[in-house]
């Protein structure tokens, strides 16, 4: 298989004798040569295979466990501001000011653009541990100063410092998920991330329940109970495992062989992975001495189309409209369909519980049917959800109620296990180690901005001549765009390990779409029983294939260095 594509940074780098002889001297790892290579498949125990959840560690689900707690501060969020909304507009005179309350409502998400910029020098630096660390700190400090503010601009700030927290939440904790977790279960273990979001969001609407009938102060109190989870994280996050990742990355090569023999059930299985993450380390590291990260997340072609196609899926999530429903659904209920504000928090209680309840298939099915095909099947569902959402401007009050609930239901029916835990479950995966932060620094940047513009625009949107109407074709019309560039330009990464995935972006553009359009006609012959032309079975991703290139590239490269040294 030739070298596809490679510019003069990628061969001077890569056939750099001296960098060839620091990849491949240490530690006794030389995967030309037959023991370790980065790109093999993990070491999975038989019975791991067989009940993969069930032979995890208790410091596994411990890290993991407070990764979801770290998570739930973001969720809770979400829930808090749709409730509080109802309260703090009239009070703060801005109801008529719907700019104003678009900017209060998605400040917090304004805030996470600059916290996702920090979260990759903080990750570096510190580790994935002390950043969710400062992250809750902050949200600990952001929850009081909501709870007390005396004016709207006083609650802007708070929200504001609460977003900076969440920027630095939602990059770590994808990034130490991706990272103590063997791939057999990784997609399904960074789900956790978007389930606990899910989960924060029903425990905020619960929470709102609870505070809607307490007067005067009740939309604080809201507002403070970001504080319960933050203080949890505080407490136990110290006390978790590390990324080993992390820790073979500065050097502490003995923590990080301990982590993984409390994270895996068999040394066996720890010492092989430690072995592999520490081989890719090195590499990596010598690639870091020649070319700066960021540099070469846009100079090389792989690693541009892994960034562009991760920044492209986090822009179809939030243009989904999955957080007007989210961040608005009881100032819609108060204010466009008449009820009460105490209705209009039972009826999100509901919502809340149903979005907790369909996130929960993202764990069978994102390792069986793969990203690829789950982010798919969600785009029909939501569109159709839109379509009835757009009827509920007809008929009595009760039906147009009922039609509003049945479509935020059948919405989070398509996007629960799809569209909003796979864009993260995927962007962790697509970038060699060395990269995988900065990386996503990247795009949790560009997912607050669009999620920052879906949310601050909607009351605007709502309030002009496009209206509810406008505003619900507008965002149909994206989801089926984002079902168009999805289904071409999105390979799969099933059955990759975490060193291995990001080879499915060598491959071009036009290589993958070319390929995903032939097997979608074939797929459409099959069913309507119509005669399918042969296809080509190496398709641009098949791991295989990849992992054969990559080695060969490894043994080249092996075989140069070798005879480099013999000529000096």
């Amino acid at each position: 298989m030739a070298n596809r594509g490679m510019n003069k940074v990628e061969e001077d780098t890569l056939f750099n004798p001296e960098v060839v002889a620091s990849n491949y001297e240490s530690g006794g790892i030389k995967s030309a040569e037959g023991e370790v290579s980065a790109f093999d498949d993990e070491y999975i125990p038989e019975e791991m295979k067989q009940r993969p959840w069930r032979t995890q560690t208790r410091a596994f689900y411990s890290t993991a466990l407070m990764c979801a707690v770290s998570a739930c501060i973001v969720g809770i969020d979400i829930a808090l501001v749709s409730g509080a909304t109802v309260f703090y507009v009239p009070l703060f005179n801005i109801s008529t000011r719907t700019n104003i309350l678009g900017l209060v409502s998605s400040a917090t998400l304004l805030g996470g653009t600059f916290g996702s910029l920090i979260s990759s020098l903080l990750n570096t630096s510190l580790g994935r541990k002390k950043t969710l660390f400062i992250a809750a700190v902050l949200s600990t400090g952001a929850a009081l100063w909501e709870a007390l503010s005396p004016s709207w601009q006083m609650l802007l700030v708070g929200r504001l410092l609460l977003g900076v927290s969440m920027g630095l939440l939602t990059t770590t904790i994808s990034l130490l998920l991706s990272e103590i977790t063997p791939y057999i279960l990784r997609g399904g273990a960074v789900s956790i991330y978007q389930l606990l979001i899910t989960g924060g969001i029903f425990i905020g609407y619960v929470v709102d329940a609870i505070f809607v009938n307490v007067d005067t102060v009740g939309w604080r109190l809201m507002l403070g109970a970001t504080l319960v989870p933050s203080v949890l994280v505080i407490a136990g996050i110290l006390f978790q495992c590390e990324s080993p990742r992390w820790l073979i990355e500065t050097g502490r090569y003995e923590d990080a062989l301990i982590v993984l023999k409390k994270l895996r059930p068999e040394a066996e299985h720890a010492e092989h992975d430690f072995a592999v993450m520490k081989k890719a380390v090195e590499e990596e590291r010598a690639l870091n001495k020649q070319i700066n990260p960021y540099k070469e997340l846009l100079t090389v072609a792989s690693n541009r189309r892994a960034l562009l196609v991760c920044i492209m899926i986090m822009l179809f999530q939030q243009y989904s409209a999955v957080n007007v429903f989210m961040y608005y659904v009881d100032y819609m209920l108060v204010n466009l369909l008449h009820v009460t504000s105490k209705t209009s928090v039972e009826a999100s209680v509901v919502t809340g519980f149903v979005d907790f309840l369909f996130t929960w298939p993202v764990f069978w099915i994102v390792e069986r049917w793969g990203r690829r095909k789950s982010l798919l099947a969600g785009f029909p569902i939501m569109f159709l959800a839109l379509v009835l959402a757009l009827f509920s401007n007809y008929g009595s009050k009760n039906v147009k109620i009922g039609l509003f609930i049945v479509a935020i239901v059948i919405f989070l029916l398509g996007f629960a296990p799809a569209l909003g835990p796979l864009p993260f479950v995927y962007s962790s995966e697509v970038f060699p180690l060395h990269l995988r932060s900065k990386a996503m620094g990247i795009i949790i940047f560009w997912y607050n901005v669009f999620d920052f513009v879906v949310a601050f625009s909607w009351p605007d949107m709502e309030s002009s001549s496009m209206g509810l109407k406008g505003g619900y074709g507008f965002y149909g019309c994206c989801l089926v765009w984002g079902f168009i560039m999805v289904f071409l330009f999105v390979p799969e990464t099933k059955g990759y390990t975490l060193e291995q995935s990001h080879l499915i972006f060598e491959h071009s553009f036009s290589e993958i779409a070319s390929y995903h359009w032939k097997t979608g006609i074939a797929s459409m012959r099959r069913f309507f029983g119509m005669s399918v032309n042969e296809i080509d079975k190496l398709c641009p991703y098949d791991k295989g294939l990849n992992v054969s290139h990559a080695k060969a590239t490894e043994r080249e490269l092996f075989q140069r260095m070798k005879t480099a040294s013999s000529a000096t």
